[in-house]
C-alpha cells in the first residue's frame, strides 16, 4: 500500500478527477501554515468580487477533533457568474507560518466540473522565515470556457469543485477541498451582486461541508477492495488513471504571470 507521505508533486499533476478522499491528514501541517486573507479583483476595473479576511479565523489546532478532521477542510463558496467570464483577475493571498522555516512552498490546485478537469493552477511561494506573515499577489489570464460549460456550471451548484495541495520542499503538508456555486446576474440590473453594498461583495456564503466522517464507509469499502485486488489505494492511483475524460489542452496560469 502506498504511504500517504509518498505522494509527490508529479502524482498530483497527473490527477484528472477529484480525489475520493484527502491525501494527507491535518497533522501533516507541521509548519503551522495558516491562511489569513484572500481577495479576488477584476483586473481591469479593480473591483473586489471576492474577499475573505477576518471572517475566516485561523483554526486553533488544540480545538480540532482529529477523528472529524474533514469538516475543517471542506468549504462551500458562492461567486458571481461574472468570474467565469472575466479575461483577467488579480489575487492577493496573506498567510503566516509557524516557528519553522518553510522552503519551496508550492500550491497546486486542480479544478473540475463533475469529473472533468477544467483548470490547473501551480504557484511557488519560495522561502518563508519562521513566524512570518507573507503576502503574494498575482495577475493572470483566465482560461476561456465555452458558454455551454458556463451555463452547466451555473445550473449545477457545487458540482464545480477543487482540490488544493500544498507542498513544502516536495512533501505534501496540506490538502483542502472546495465546491462552488455561481450566482446568475440579472442582465437588466444596474449593479452586479458584488457591487450592491458599494464596496464590493464579500463572500456571500462560507460553510463547512456537512459530511463529518474523516473516511466515509464508501471510501473504506473501496480501499478494502483495492487492497484485496492489489490495486491502487488512498484514492490516488484510480483517480489518476482510470477516469474517462476528453483529451484536450489544460490551461495553467503559471504561464501567464506578469
Amino acid at each position: 500500500m502506498r504511504s500517504r507521505s509518498a505522494i509527490s508533486v508529479e502524482d498530483v499533476l497527473e490527477l484528472r478527477r477529484p480525489t475520493s478522499k484527502f491525501l494527507c491528514p491535518l497533522s501533516a501541517n507541521t509548519y503551522g501554515l495558516q491562511f489569513l486573507e484572500f481577495t479576488i479583483k477584476d483586473y481591469s476595473t479593480k473591483k473586489v468580487i471576492f474577499d475573505i479576511s477576518k471572517d475566516l479565523a485561523p483554526v486553533d489546532p488544540s480545538t480540532i477533533d482529529f477523528t472529524d478532521e474533514n469538516s475543517y477542510r471542506k468549504i462551500k463558496y458562492e461567486f458571481s457568474e461574472d468570474i467565469l467570464r472575466l479575461p483577467s483577475i488579480s489575487t492577493l493571498l496573506v498567510f503566516k507560518v509557524g516557528d519553522r522555516e518553510v522552503r519551496d512552498l508550492r500550491m497546486i490546485e486542480r479544478h473540475y466540473f463533475r469529473d472533468r478537469l477544467i483548470k490547473s493552477f501551480d504557484f511557488t511561494f519560495g522561502f518563508c522565515i519562521p513566524g512570518s506573515t507573507n503576502s503574494w499577489e498575482a495577475v493572470y489570464h483566465l482560461p476561456p470556457l465555452s458558454e455551454e460549460l458556463v451555463e452547466d456550471m451555473i445550473a449545477n451548484p457545487h458540482e464545480t469543485t477543487s482540490d488544493s495541495f500544498y507542498f513544502v520542499d516536495g512533501k505534501l503538508v496540506m490538502h483542502n477541498k472546495a465546491s462552488y456555486a455561481y450566482i446568475e446576474e440579472d442582465a437588466s440590473g444596474e449593479k452586479k451582486s458584488y457591487d450592491r453594498d458599494g464596496t464590493g461583495m464579500k463572500l456571500s456564503k462560507l460553510t463547512l461541508d456537512d459530511e463529518r466522517n474523516s473516511v466515509n464507509s464508501d471510501d473504506m469499502d473501496e480501499e478494502r477492495k483495492a487492497q484485496e485486488k492489489g490495486g491502487p489505494q488512498n484514492g490516488l492511483g484510480d483517480d489518476k488513471k482510470s477516469a474517462k475524460w476528453e483529451e484536450e489542452e489544460v490551461w495553467s496560469k503559471e504561464d501567464d504571470y506578469y
